[in-house]
């Protein structure tokens, strides 16, 4: 019989089916998690470039100069500039290193860990990566930290025990880790149709009878696709992993994050798109996108009217670990 890997509970909810894996709940600590689990050498083939996203020219900056003022709110960092060069960050699944990048401008010495050969190859041409700050193994690695970073990780590893158990050994006392992931059956998914719809209900549909995909869709299994997102947290479930803890000269806090402004959408995709296009496909483009735009726009407003109204739950979700 299932049992959730966070808390033990044996009250689980089957949700789905996907590529052939059970999307499962647990109705105790509302952690969402797939049966079976896949082998360790499945995981290092899907990975190596389906993760690699490279950033265009022109959005690099940008990217930079937004992620270094998230990660000054994240850490707590406003006023401490001075000292943030005796400082140790590492960036955990650091993808194509824009964190790397921003938290180094920021005056830290920086760490990346990535497995994608290709995400690791841009951020050494582009951000200046250095071999002597790039671990491809933490177990191996002496050095400690005094900011961990991990966005968007939790959710790939096959057991997230051991993975918070694996950071919480290399952060320095004083420090502190961040973990970004997405939000167990969250609401405010329902508002953005290119991932509920487009993603999540038609990949149902490939494994699973029209009835059984209504179902999982308003039991929001989203976020939860083996064998790329193997897990789905919630509030109680990161409690739970935190609490149970080898380390316990530790404490935590929850926070929450909103997807940004017309993140995953078509609109988003039609203003970056390829300035290069005949002029016949910009005008065929733009016949069939402005009525998905104005579609999206209104969503997209009624999805912040209702976040802010705190009816919507958000669609990420923040661990915060002191220690």
């Amino acid at each position: 019989m299932s049992k959730c890997p966070i808390c033990t509970s044996k009250k689980i909810l089957p949700l789905i089916k996907l590529n052939g894996y059970d999307v499962l709940r647990c109705k105790d600590c509302y952690l969402t998690f797939v049966e079976p689990l896949p082998s360790n050498s499945e995981l290092e083939t899907f990975y190596q470039g389906f993760m690699f996203q490279k950033p265009e020219d022109y959005e690099i900056r940008r990217k930079i100069k937004d992620k270094k003022k998230e990660l000054i709110k994240l850490f707590q960092l406003e006023g401490d500039e001075k000292s943030l060069s005796e400082k140790k960050f590492l960036d955990f699944g650091a993808g194509t290193g824009i964190a790397y990048k921003a938290a180094k401008e920021l005056g830290m010495e920086c760490f990346y860990q990535d497995l994608d050969n290709e995400a690791k190859k841009f951020t050494i041409e582009n951000f200046g990566l250095q071999s002597t700050h790039i671990i491809d193994n933490i177990d191996d690695f002496d050095e400690k930290f005094d900011f961990i970073f991990s966005d968007n990780v939790i959710e790939h590893v096959k057991d997230p025990k051991a993975f918070l158990e694996k950071l919480l050994k290399k952060l320095n006392k004083g420090g502190v880790l961040i973990i970004k992931t997405p939000h167990s059956a969250n609401t405010e998914t329902y508002f953005n149709p290119m991932i509920s719809v487009v993603k999540y209900f038609f990949l149902s549909l490939k494994y699973n009878s029209f009835g059984k995909t209504v179902r999982g869709f308003f039991l929001r299994f989203w976020h939860c696709d083996p064998p790329r997102h193997l897990y789905s947290f919630s509030k109680d479930s990161f409690d739970c992993l935190v609490e149970n803890s080898e380390d316990k000269e530790i404490n935590h806090r929850i926070e929450y994050y909103r997807s940004a402004w017309f993140s995953n959408t078509i609109t988003k995709r039609f203003f970056t798109r390829d300035k290069k296009a005949s002029l016949v496909k910009s005008i065929l483009v733009r016949i069939v996108v402005w009525p998905v735009i104005f579609v999206e726009v209104i969503l997209q407003i009624l999805q912040k009217l209702l976040l802010s109204l705190q009816v919507l739950s958000p669609g990420g979700i923040i661990l915060k670990v002191y220690k």
